[in-house]
């Protein structure tokens, strides 16, 4: 099943006329092997706070390593009971609270949550106009599914424990089983990006956290992503202004590339092209 999920994420990718990414030749500088900075309070989750740590150390160097020189706010996770989610208030020890809301071994599911959420702190989130917050759910929703592939990849032969070693196939089950169920990306095949996104519009703006739409294209981002690892680190940039308010997505994409550094311009400007939303 991986083999033909991956050929439909491909078949997906390009298919779409005059919108594929160009692939950038530079790799990853000073590459990190150490995992940010953070802490975990297992209280609640009914699992011990190290196989916690574990699973979360793992997610997070999918992603970390990319990102040189970049210093996060500390953040701590924690349980949810009402959805994972990323608050913008900081709590007492000024610290970023990311809520996971699971429990036990659910290792994957620890892994697909927290790589949403790391997504966003990686962003630098803030509050402000919503408008085109549907796009870093996306960018979020890509990075669970790039989280969950890489880690089942690592755990082959490096896994957190050795008895774990197997966990490495239920990883990536989990990454099917959510690319397999998001239906809306047949859709995205059958009319191109441009059609599907005008044809959303409306709803994305409206309602961010549309998983079926923000899933939906983030099974198209993914292969971008794991095709060149170095463009996550665009993402650094995605929020470095505020928002003005109803800004269009084009205005937001043009003052995203903007602020990336010019090693990054060329991607941003294809995922313009990738939404029919760039300026010639």
């Amino acid at each position: 099943m991986s083999r033909t999920l991956l050929a439909f994420v491909a078949v997906v990718a390009t298919s779409i006329a005059h919108t594929s990414l160009t692939a950038q030749e530079t790799k990853p500088d000073n590459k990190r092997s150490e995992i940010p900075n953070y802490r975990v309070d297992a209280t609640d989750f009914s699992a011990s706070e190290a196989d916690i740590r574990a699973v979360c150390d793992s997610a997070a160097r999918q992603l970390w390593p990319l990102f040189a020189d970049y210093e996060l706010e500390p953040f701590v996770v924690t349980r949810g009971q009402s959805g994972p989610i990323t608050l913008y208030k900081r709590n007492d020890r000024r610290e970023i609270v990311v809520k996971l809301d699971t429990s036990n071994t659910l290792w994957s599911q620890y892994a697909y949550q927290f790589g949403h959420e790391f997504c966003h702190v990686l962003c630098g989130f803030r509050e402000g106009d919503s408008s085109n917050r549907w796009f870093e759910e996306t960018l979020s929703e890509t990075a669970s599914l790039y989280v969950l592939r890489g880690m089942a990849r690592d755990w082959k032969d490096g896994p957190p424990y050795k008895h774990w070693a197997s966990y490495r196939d239920n990883l990536r089950e989990y990454a099917d089983n959510v690319i397999r169920q998001r239906a809306h990306t047949r859709e995205i095949y059958a009319k191109g990006m441009p059609a599907f996104y005008r044809d959303h519009e409306a709803q994305l703006r409206k309602t961010a956290t549309d998983r079926e739409l923000n899933g939906a294209m983030a099974v198209v981002l993914l292969s971008y992503f794991e095709e060149q690892p170095t463009r996550w680190e665009a993402i650094r940039w995605l929020n470095s202004l505020p928002p003005p308010a109803k800004e269009s997505f084009a205005d937001f994409l043009q003052r995203w590339q903007g602020a990336v550094p010019e090693k990054h311009r060329l991607f941003v400007a294809d995922v313009a092209k990738l939404y029919g939303v760039h300026r010639d």
